[in-house]
């Protein structure tokens, strides 16, 4: 009957890793932002789940592929844990890095969590200069010129 109960703990209970003494985890930096998405309805869920879903930013109005990013602190991460049966959490991560000049316009939040930063274009006024004007290409159409082709297109499809 013992080792019935010992199996049964065992099973119900497994031992994620093995640890050995003098064992190290590898070092892990924590993100300091996450992305937090609702994934289950609200309907029917008491008041209290609301009201920090509603703190959080994704109140019942809000759809559920909506995503809020917040910050990793003990006490958000407290907030998370009371409603993580209606939400997926996300760290996210910055695999170019932060952007050098401090430019976040061309900053893309991907589903997996990366925040990819696409550069600007940057013009090149030199370039801009010596080109030729439209009017001038050979290739270029005007307004009358389109009107035109397109009335005799219409005219005779075939």
């Amino acid at each position: 009957m013992t080792q019935y109960l010992l199996r049964t703990v065992q099973h119900l209970y497994p031992i994620y890793s093995v640890r050995f003494p003098g064992q190290q985890d590898p070092p892990y930096e924590p993100s300091k932002v996450l992305m937090v998405e609702r994934i289950r309805d609200l309907k029917h869920r008491p008041y209290w789940e609301k009201d920090v879903l509603a703190k959080l930013g994704l109140p019942m109005e809000v759809k559920n592929s909506q995503a809020v990013i917040v910050a990793n602190t003990p006490s958000m991460c407290a907030q998370l844990w009371k409603v993580k049966h209606l939400i997926r959490v996300t760290p996210i991560t910055f695999p170019q890095g932060l952007p050098k000049d401090g430019d976040a316009a061309g900053a893309r939040l991907q589903d997996n969590g990366e925040l990819v930063f696409i550069p600007k274009l940057k013009s090149d006024a030199l370039i801009a200069a010596t080109q030729s004007k439209p009017e001038e290409r050979r290739d270029y159409l005007d307004t009358e010129t389109v009107k035109n082709h397109l009335r005799l297109k219409w005219l005779k499809p075939y």
